[in-house]
């Protein structure tokens, strides 16, 4: 071999072993590389999945807003709506109420004039108390001398006439027990002469005449609507009763007020009006101490 080619072997050496250094040294790069683009991918795997998870966090933090805003909706609509059933329940309470206030309302006036025609029942049982007559008045006297039953009562009036000879008593009728036996409800009777002036006006009812609630309840008379009071009246007695149980004890009052009598000349020129009490319980009867006279 000769001193040329030897020389061109020494190259060929020293360049496959720079060559070997080389590829050695790249590769030595290229494992390098591959594991910083491993840690960089790992890094950013890590990275994007940090991002993923804030991501969702965040998705998660507007869920629950979400389902705060649709649970507060939620009570708002269950709070409104059991507010309309309360209203509603209340409504239909005060309806009934209500309702249950008329029925009552009802009996009671039921029950008031189930009581009045019993009254008027007993009435009908009850014989006509004898007011006429000498022996009559002396048995009122009589009545009045009692210690244990007494009675006064008397007219307090006043005539009017606006017109001449027309016009018509307003007054006020009084009862007082002044025994000490305690009288049960008082029959009066309006005893007039003539027979044909007899009226008698003011919060007296008649049962007959189916009054309503209020009168009801703002009368405390009603007219004995009897047989025997209607033939009474054809010789000018009226009479009246309390329209709802009543006793006297000793020194209670009783008073019919407001009372209008209307008078008419036409009918004659002297009108007398007395007045009698009579309580059948007690079989007691008495005059009133007073009467009222009208001449023209």
């Amino acid at each position: 071999m000769g001193t040329k080619d030897k020389i061109s072997y020494e190259r060929l050496i020293t360049r496959v072993e720079y060559y070997k250094e080389k590829a050695l040294d790249l590769e030595k790069k290229l494992v390098f590389a591959e594991e910083t683009i491993e840690r960089l991918e790992n890094d950013t795997n890590k990275v994007n999945y940090q991002s993923l998870i804030e991501e969702k966090e965040e998705e998660v933090v507007e869920l629950k807003k979400q389902i705060e805003t649709l649970n507060k909706r939620l009570n708002r609509a269950e709070v409104h709506e059991m507010e309309k059933r309360i209203q509603s329940y209340e409504d239909l309470l005060e309806t009934i109420q209500e309702e249950l206030n008329d029925k009552n309302q009802q009996i009671e006036l039921y029950q008031q004039r189930v009581k009045s025609m019993e009254k008027r029942l007993n009435i009908n049982r009850t014989s006509e108390p004898i007011l006429e007559g000498a022996e009559s008045d002396e048995e009122l006297k009589a009545n009045v001398a009692l210690k244990d039953k007494s009675c006064m009562s008397y007219f307090d009036y006043s005539v009017i006439f606006p017109k001449e000879k027309t016009g018509f008593v307003r007054g006020s009728f009084y009862l007082e027990n002044t025994g000490t036996e305690t009288l049960d409800n008082p029959f009066i009777c309006f005893r007039f002469q003539p027979a044909e002036s007899a009226a008698l006006k003011g919060k007296i009812v008649s049962l007959i005449a189916s009054p309503t609630k209020e009168e009801m309840n703002q009368s405390q008379w009603m007219f004995m609507d009897n047989e025997w009071a209607e033939e009474a009246k054809e010789r000018g007695e009226l009479w009246i009763c309390p329209l709802r149980e009543t006793k006297l004890k000793t020194g209670d009052k009783l008073t019919l007020n407001d009372f209008q009598i209307p008078i008419k000349s036409k009918i004659d020129n002297n009108i007398i009006i007395e007045a009698f009490v009579y309580f059948h319980k007690q079989n007691y009867r008495v005059k009133a101490v007073n009467h009222i006279a009208i001449n023209f």
